[in-house]
């Protein structure tokens, strides 16, 4: 979770901003600027302000669209096997990685900061002998029950390897 999604406030704050700018009076023009461009005397000032925050909105639109599309679409998936992390780069793009728990070294836990200690997320980094040195999830929820299911899973899978070595 990313902090509340700071874009979405940000979203709501030009909102009301809006909202207010439709009841308030604008005192006209300069003079100097009316002579200088004569066709500013045509168009409200209120206009001219909404149609550039209607830009800012669309714009701060499309950047929650994205980091939304980006948290929700990133997924891990934990088997008795491999653990497998899903990851969007763009809207586009996707990234698939899996590790085999066998290869797993170490796992370790990385929580920062005030709403992160209160809301209990973080990021979870899986060290490994592989191709990939280092898998972090990031800003997953309970990243500390996430690596005790990887270490409970890990160890299922190197007592299935035991025993079908065993046979």
């Amino acid at each position: 979770m990313k902090a509340l999604f700071p874009e979405f406030l940000i979203f709501l704050a030009a909102i009301i901003v809006i909202i207010f700018l439709f009841f308030v009076k604008f005192p006209p023009w300069p003079d100097w600027l009316v002579n200088f461009f004569p066709q500013f005397a045509e168009f409200n000032p209120l206009f001219i302000l909404l149609f550039f925050l209607s830009i800012f909105l669309l714009v701060l639109w499309m950047v929650i669209f994205i980091t939304f599309a980006d948290y929700y679409f990133d997924c891990w998936i934990v088997t008795n096997e491999r653990t497998i992390h899903t990851e969007l780069k763009g809207l586009f793009s996707r990234v698939l990685a899996s590790i085999n728990h066998d290869k797993i070294q170490d796992i370790s836990v990385e929580i920062q900061g005030i709403l992160p200690t209160f809301f209990n997320f973080g990021d979870l980094h899986i060290q490994t002998a592989g191709e990939f040195r280092e898998f972090v999830f990031k800003e997953i929820p309970d990243p500390k029950k996430t690596k005790e299911i990887i270490f409970q899973a890990q160890k299922e899978s190197l007592t299935q390897t035991k025993k079908d070595d065993v046979f």
